[in-house]
């Protein structure tokens, strides 16, 4: 049984029938996947579509053939599902436009203060992030919490790998703006963020030490 090695080892160990192996590969990005859909839609919702991401990859695994990473297949099929669950529910529902429209879900709004505690500038950088078209979180979430390469998020995106490039780029800009909107506030004007990937890594530590610690 492969219970140990690199994704594609496992996976192939799972198409072969290796049931452990899967369980194993499943283990090894649960928390990861949850992630993904924190914040954007409720807790319990969050589990159903960690695991209905699971389910399609137990289905489609013969699909994934090793030219990708297996991580971007992976959140290739989280963001599949967070449409089809956002489009299902939301008042926009089919006109929803995830390079366009932003998603937040007030039900986790509190769970995500209580989370980052007094660090106010984490606070403004989430808010910020949360505020952007839902692809340009996505593009930057991937990009500093599981160190998704511009070509792996070109491969997700089903675009060039020069124009993921220029994406990434836009999108951080985007982030920065809206940061420096936010601490333009008067209660707000002495703070200030210089590295937005250092708050953004302190915010992606926390979220996924409060996963791995049991939710």
């Amino acid at each position: 049984m492969a219970q140990t090695g690199d994704d594609l080892s496992l996976l192939l160990a799972w198409q072969a029938g290796d049931v452990a192996a899967g369980r194993t590969l499943v283990a090894r990005h649960y928390a990861s996947v949850y992630r993904f859909f924190f914040c954007k839609v409720s807790g319990d919702a969050c589990e159903d579509l960690t695991q209905g991401t699971f389910e399609v990859v137990c289905r489609r695994r013969e699909a994934f053939r090793g030219e990708a990473s297996f991580k971007g297949f992976l959140f290739g099929i989280a963001r599949i599902k967070l449409l089809e669950h956002i489009r299902l529910r939301s008042r926009r529902g089919p006109t929803f436009d995830p390079a366009e429209d932003s998603v937040v879900d007030p039900q986790t709004e509190k769970s995500l203060s209580s989370l980052l505690g007094e660090r106010q500038i984490e606070h403004v950088v989430s808010q910020a992030l949360r505020g952007l078209s839902l692809d340009d979180q996505i593009v930057l979430e991937l990009k500093e919490y599981e160190q998704l390469t511009a070509r792996e998020l070109a491969e997700l995106f089903a675009v060039p790998e020069g124009t993921m490039a220029g994406r990434i780029a836009r999108a951080r800009q985007r982030l920065r703006e809206a940061t420096e909107r936010l601490l333009s506030r008067p209660e707000l004007r002495d703070s200030s963020v210089r590295d937005l990937d250092s708050a953004m890594r302190s915010i992606g530590d926390k979220i996924d030490g409060w996963l791995r610690g049991g939710r």
